[in-house]
């Protein structure tokens, strides 16, 4: 991995890697909220670049090596993170680039779509939605039925309700509700899947200087817009895959995100949850490569 710092103009670092040869077709891995870049495995990075892409990842501003914002005094919210993405297009020469994005990294590639359509080869959005209201209301336990989309499901919503009554006191019990949560978004797992995500929660927490501050993020998110009558605006090809058992945006966000973008493509993933894991990125990989090339010369 090829790792540089980009530097924005909003002021803030953001750490990078890329993976590849500079004169292959750019992919962009955008991770969801409170998640470093690290989480896009390293073999699955390795795939795509194995079959001709450059491949760049990176850590959000509040997660990892990227800077840190006092979001008192510098409030930012969903396009200030699309930004972000623009910058490090910027910085690598790149005028157009596929987009991948998971969960609020697929927030981020919408609003690519909408709001930069010349700078964007094709889409691929992964457990994600045109509506984060019903997420983030019932995680903050407002449940007002207000809309068309599902609530995350209980057993999700037991685990944040957890945290709330029984708040973690010291590092051990930190770790140990931060595993609980990844086991409940990925479902079912094996043994060793999740030893390679307990791997990479460990790195990521040594990685960081401030864990704390990724939490800016579900800020971001709630002052922001959803985008059900934007992403319409959409033109890139666009591939949307939804895991059937994800906990945390429900199938029926992929399905009605499918619905609302233009000739875009949906892909119903066996078994997933919310992140998709090492043995499940092997296959993915596989799905994600073949559409971006049909979805390039459709």
């Amino acid at each position: 991995m090829d790792e540089r710092y980009i530097h924005t103009k909003a002021g803030l670092t953001i750490f990078t890697e890329s993976i590849g040869k500079i004169n292959k077709p750019p992919i962009v891995l955008i991770m969801g909220a409170m998640n470093q870049g690290i989480f896009w495995y390293d073999s699955f990075c390795q795939k795509l670049s194995d079959n001709e892409f450059y491949v760049i990842r990176f850590d959000h501003r509040d997660t990892g090596l990227s800077s840190m914002v006092d979001y008192k005094k510098s409030p930012y919210d969903l396009n200030d993170l699309t930004d972000d993405v623009i910058a490090i297009l910027d910085f690598y020469n790149i005028n157009k680039a596929h987009i991948l994005g998971l969960s609020m990294g697929g927030y981020i590639g919408q609003l690519l779509g909408v709001n930069y359509p010349k700078r964007i080869e094709t889409l691929t959005l992964i457990s994600t939605t045109a509506d984060h209201r019903p997420y983030m209301d019932a995680t903050m336990g407002n449940f007002n039925n207000k809309y068309i989309l599902p609530y995350p499901k209980k057993i999700f919503l037991d685990y944040i309700e957890k945290g709330k009554a029984e708040p973690p006191k010291n590092e051990s019990d930190i770790y140990n509700f931060q595993i609980e949560g990844w086991r409940i978004m990925f479902g079912n797992i094996n043994t060793e899947d999740f030893k390679a995500i307990t791997h990479l929660i460990e790195l990521a927490n040594n990685r960081s200087n401030n864990r704390y501050s990724a939490y800016n993020h579900g800020l971001a998110v709630s002052n922001s817009k959803e985008r059900i009558n934007i992403v319409k605006n959409i033109v890139a090809p666009t591939l949307i895959i939804h895991g059937e058992n994800d906990p945390c945006l429900p199938l029926e966000h992929g399905k009605f995100l499918n619905e609302l973008i233009p000739n875009s493509k949906f892909e119903i993933i066996k078994d997933m949850g919310h992140m998709f894991s090492l043995t499940e990125s092997k296959y993915l990989s596989d799905i994600i490569i073949k559409n971006i090339i049909d979805l390039q010369f459709a």
